[in-house]
């Protein structure tokens, strides 16, 4: 039988040595969870805000910053003390987004509504210095959502009230440098820097755009029902998308998007009886996980075959799984059941029956719906 471990804790947990890091984002309450990703061991709660949207982690692996959509703050966590350091509460209304320039001297976050001491939404920019952020630009842009950072450091921003993608420089004084029409209601933003592609997602017109980065250049736009997240398959070209609304997967076939063929991109579609969102893939490319939206079981799938490999039950509506960075185990938060289920992938992929490490409790009523993963260092 798997172990279950209680995360009880309401306090700060005590300083722990260097090692990898789960952070399970809380629907409802407050802060994130934080588990030992190497033991797989609760390590207590986190933070005070509300609906944390994102993290993004300073180079050096210390200093990470989380949004908070509901609550209007920014947070800046101390992951090796695993402590706030800092808390920001002019940074917005409804910030859903948060990225670093390459270097982690500037962190960008993008607002649903207001700006401080604007009506217009857009974008925040601070200077960071570990511990220490500083306000130093907004750009009033719009409705801005999700938001990704090329490896030349260019700042790529949904306008989801705009239909647009956003180009920003990364330093001073933060231009916008290009504007691309995207389909309508761009949201989340599914990067690949290996390939230097972009996904966005296009909420409200049922398609992905792909945009190649390094060039600056939009692929194509694929019709993709109701997307939401979005992996790369690592080997091939193979893009896959979850379905909010209705079922399953959708699977892109990258080589026809760059051949100018966005309407015979669509490679695949995957009913799994549920609809789903954010996949993930093993970094070898392996195996494939999606949660579901009315189902209790997280899906593995073989990305070659496109083939079930597993259903695992691991209690109501789970969401976003999430694997370790070397594709050991998987992550599964339940958003009804309060807890996170670990699972073991070598016994996934030999048909164990029973794959479960252990299952997580969160605080009562916390819901986790998703899974930061931060491999925490030691370096300054």
């Amino acid at each position: 039988m798997p172990e279950r471990h209680s995360d009880a804790m309401t306090t700060t947990p005590a300083r722990r040595g260097a090692g990898p890091l789960a952070l399970v984002k809380h629907l409802r309450g407050e802060g994130l969870t934080v588990i030992d990703a190497a033991a797989h061991e609760p390590l207590g709660r986190i933070g005070n805000g509300r609906q944390p949207h994102a993290l993004a982690v300073r180079p050096g692996g210390r200093w990470a910053y989380v949004p908070y959509m509901a609550s209007n703050e920014l947070e800046i966590v101390d992951l090796w003390t695993l402590s706030v350091a800092d808390r920001v509460e002019e940074v917005g209304t409804a910030p859903v987004g948060a990225v670093l320039s390459r270097t982690g001297r500037y962190l960008f976050v993008s607002t649903y509504g207001g700006l401080p001491g604007n009506d217009r939404p857009g974008l925040v920019v601070f200077r960071t210095a570990g511990e220490r952020v500083e306000p130093i630009a907004q750009r009033p842009v719009g409705k801005a959502a999700g938001l990704a950072v090329d490896a030349a450091n260019d700042v790529w921003v949904a306008l989801r009230d705009g239909d647009e993608l956003l180009r920003i420089g990364g330093t001073p004084p933060f231009d916008v440098l290009d504007r691309f029409a995207v389909g309508a209601g761009p949201q989340d933003l599914a990067s690949e820097p290996s390939r230097g592609l972009l996904g966005v997602n296009n909420a409200d017109g049922d398609s992905v755009t792909v945009v190649d980065t390094r060039a600056a250049t939009v692929l194509g736009t694929v019709p993709a029902p109701n997307p939401r997240g979005g992996t790369a398959v690592p080997g091939s070209d193979r893009w896959v998308v979850g379905d909010t609304a209705g079922d399953g997967l959708t699977v892109i076939d990258l080589e026809a998007v760059r051949r100018g063929d966005g309407e015979g991109a669509v490679a695949d579609r995957v009913p799994l009886g549920t609809p789903t969102a954010f996949p993930d893939v093993t970094p070898d490319g392996a195996v494939l996980a999606v949660g579901a939206y009315d189902d209790d079981r997280v899906t593995f799938l073989d990305p070659s075959s496109l083939a079930v490999v597993a259903r695992v039950e691991t209690g109501p509506t789970p969401r976003h799984p999430r694997f370790s960075a070397d594709g050991g185990v998987c992550y599964v938060p339940s958003v009804d059941a309060d807890a996170v289920t670990v699972v073991d992938v070598d016994d996934v992929r030999s048909g164990d029956p029973d794959p479960i490490v252990t299952t997580i409790d969160v605080p009562e009523e916390a819901a986790p719906a998703g899974c930061f993963r931060t491999d925490r260092g030691r370096d300054t």
